[in-house]
């Protein structure tokens, strides 16, 4: 089988832990390229364990986390775009879709993911991230967008497939506390709800059940925002044995290799030899 290119997008260092570091580490175990780029360092980030960072040197401990999050799956090292955590909406936004095209036409993935337009809990980061990706990964094919990009190595490059992480209904019910209050990210004091896709929305389901023990260990390398005392640590045969830690969602947003008759369980669906 020949090697395939996937590569995900997402703004900070663990947003690729929870819903894709399965899914990243079994592409990579079969032998294909994986590239990981994160948007920013995340040095707007919390700090759950004061003696692994300060405000200071966040940026550079949550960096490290994330590249042991990349040698643990497999993957080639992270790449950054090296913007500012919490400020993507408003930077130049032609410019960051131009990084992207950029690197897509270099790395020259057949299938990308990325976030949602929910952002998974509506995190203004995540969104900007959505639109840039998938813009990028169709202005990459386009000889006339970014021209002075092709006087270098790179050429025009059409993504074949683009792949929207989402996390079905069934699961964000679960994540209810015991009184029936939806699951929620705090930012700024207030609650950000989960956004749950409708089961029938969700294109493709991947089996990640045989990389369980590598996904979770990718998560417990991002301390500073896990810590060291979670359910991740207390507890990890439990979470390991969890549907929805052995299964991850994705919806499909863009193909031009034709659109699956049913659920499909391979990104790489209609790309194979």
């Amino acid at each position: 089988m020949s090697k395939l290119t996937l590569m995900a997008v997402f703004a900070h260092p663990d947003d690729e832990a929870f819903g894709t570091g399965g899914t990243l580490t079994k592409y990579a175990a079969e032998g294909h390229h994986v590239y990981l780029v994160t948007a920013t360092r995340g040095e707007a980030g919390q700090i759950l364990e004061p003696d692994l960072a300060t405000s200071a040197n966040l940026p550079y401990v949550r960096e490290q986390e994330l590249r042991c999050a990349c040698q643990i799956y497999g993957i080639h090292p992270p790449r950054f775009l090296d913007y500012q955590d919490g400020q993507l909406t408003i930077v130049n936004q032609g410019q960051a879709v131009g990084r992207l095209v950029r690197i897509i036409r270099e790395l020259r993935p057949q299938v990308l993911i990325t976030f949602g337009l929910d952002g998974i809990y509506g995190h203004y980061d995540h969104i900007a991230v959505y639109r840039w990706a998938t813009i990028a990964a169709e202005l990459a094919a386009d000889p006339d967008c970014f021209p002075e990009q092709l006087a270098s190595v790179c050429q025009p490059h059409q993504v074949s497939k683009v792949y929207l992480r989402a996390l079905p209904e069934a699961q964000v019910t679960s994540m209810a506390d015991e009184e029936g209050k939806p699951a929620a990210v705090m930012m700024d004091g207030v609650p950000f709800y989960f956004v749950a896709w409708p089961e029938d929305e969700i294109t493709c389901v991947i089996d990640v059940s045989d990389y369980v023990e590598s996904k979770l260990r990718g998560i417990q390398c991002h301390a500073t925002q896990v810590g060291r005392r979670s359910r991740f640590s207390d507890t990890p045969e439990e979470v390991m044995n969890e549907h929805w830690f052995q299964h991850e969602h994705f919806v499909l947003h863009h193909s031009n290799v034709g659109l699956p008759d049913g659920l499909e369980t391979d990104l790489f669906a209609g790309l194979r030899e």
